[in-house]
Parts: structure tokens; sequence; C-alpha cells
């Protein structure tokens, strides 16, 4: 049971590096925990990434989306914005992976994880109770990232020629990376920059990410909107749109409502 601090809110959140060659296919390891003085749920609501992350989760209650908890949980990429009602107190311990990484990792598809969280255990295997036991055992962020690391590393050693040897999965990577260049702002553009189709780019974008190549740009592109209006560039939102390769405002404003839940011109005034 996790009880919430006497009388003020904690929420305690952070990230730290992972090791080689684990690092091929995680991101970073990161960890939230949360504390309210008075029972009462609320709302978290994230714009996500396109990624997965493998987590360790405890909570007052017990529930978790939908899920029992403890345990270990596997997130797929979220295409909607991620809202999750949170209990008085938790923590999470988790690693998100590379874009595509799990697919790599796995050697298999994982687009029937897009916008679903499971137990980790039906995807990756039994180990993955040992993990959730040994990570809840000890409190210290540096350690817990180092038991999520050594377990996922054992999952690695048996297929790390097959993913530094995974042509498709390079060629997402280097996809992604480019994505995030502001001033790229169709597939086609990226398509162009790999010498390969934008077909290419959406046959391994569905195995190894779970969307298509244009959400993953449109995502990255919406996170520019977020960052430009956060720094005081929302006054010209029609301009703002053309830059970031939206036909127009109103284009912009349906798909910052559908991911951010306001429209722009609300976030920018709120």
């Amino acid at each position: 049971m996790l009880h919430p601090a006497e009388g003020r809110d904690v929420y305690d959140t952070g990230r730290l590096p992972v090791p080689a060659p684990l690092d091929l296919v995680v991101r970073y390891y990161w960890w939230v925990t949360w504390r309210r003085p008075v029972a009462t749920s609320f709302e978290q609501r994230v714009l996500s990434h396109p990624v997965t992350h493998l987590t360790v989760e405890d909570a007052d209650g017990g529930r978790l989306h939908g899920l029992d908890v403890p345990g270990t949980l596997l997130h797929g990429v979220v295409t909607r914005v991620f809202t999750v009602e949170l209990p008085p107190a938790g923590r999470v311990a988790a690693v998100a992976f590379q874009p595509g990484g799990l697919a790599a990792l796995l050697g298999t598809d994982v687009r029937h994880l897009t916008d679903r969280v499971v137990p980790a255990g039906a995807v990756l295997g039994p180990w993955c109770d040992d993990l959730g036991r040994d990570v809840l055992a000890v409190t210290d962020e540096a350690r817990r990232r180092d038991l999520v690391a050594a377990h996922l590393g054992h999952v690695l050693e048996a297929r790390l020629d097959a993913v530094r040897e995974d042509a498709a999965y390079r060629l997402v990577r280097e996809a992604v990376r480019l994505m995030r260049d502001r001033e790229l702002v169709a597939v086609a553009d990226v398509a162009e920059r790999l010498a390969v189709s934008p077909r290419t780019l959406q046959r391994w974008f569905a195995r190894y990410v779970g969307v298509s190549p244009l959400w993953v740009l449109r995502r990255y592109r919406l996170q520019d909107a977020a960052a430009a209006i956060d720094a005081g560039q929302g006054h010209d939102l029609a301009g703002l749109a053309t830059s970031l390769g939206f036909a127009d405002h109103a284009h912009l404003a349906r798909a910052f409502t559908a991911v951010v839940g306001v429209p722009p011109s609300r976030y920018r005034d709120g």
C-alpha cells in the first residue's frame, strides 16, 4: 500500500540512460512517483511519443489501465491523447523503447499493441513476473534501472546479431530521426532523403512502430506546434500551421484538438 504523504502532494519523475548494447533497442529508463494527501484520484494527460514502454507499476487500489497491479505491463504506441485516471498514490518504473525497438528485439510485428496496455508476460514471457518483483523490492532508481536492463539484456543477448543486422529497423530509426527536423513536413520528403518509396516506409512503420509514417511525422509537428505556442509564437496560428505542413489553420486545429484535447487557440490563451 502506498500512503499519501501527510499534508502535501508529492510528484517525482526523471530518466536515466541505459547501457550499451541495450541502447540499440531502448531509449532510456524513466520513473514517476506520486502521492496526494487527499484520497481522491486525478486525471493525467500526456502528449505521447511513437514508442512502446515496458513498465512495472503499483498503485493504491490495485488497478491501473484497467489491469491489476502491482504488475509488469507493456504499453503500445498511443494514437490518441494518453489519458489515465491515477489513484491517490502510485509509482511506475519503466523503459521507453526506441521507435521500432521492441519489434526488432522480438523479431515480430507490434501493430497489435497499438492503443493497448497488456500484461507484459503475454508478449515477453514469464520472466516479467520476476522483473516486477525485483524492481518493486528496491527504491533506488539507478538500481531499478540496472535490474530492468539486466532482464532485457538477457533477451537482447539471444538476438543481438539479428538486431544489428536488421536493415529495416535501421531504416525506421533513421526515418524517425529525420522526422524530428521541423523543416520536413511530408512523408515523401523523408522517403526521398532515404532513397526509398513512401510505400516502403509505410510497410516498415506498420510492422516496427505500429502506426503509419504520416502519423509519426504529424505527431512531431504537433509537438512542434505546442512548443512554439509555449515559446510565445502562437500569435499567427495560420502561419504556424503552414510552416508545419498543415493545409490551413483548420486542419491544424482539428489535429491539435484530437491529440492535446483543446484547440491551439485555447491552448495558447489558457
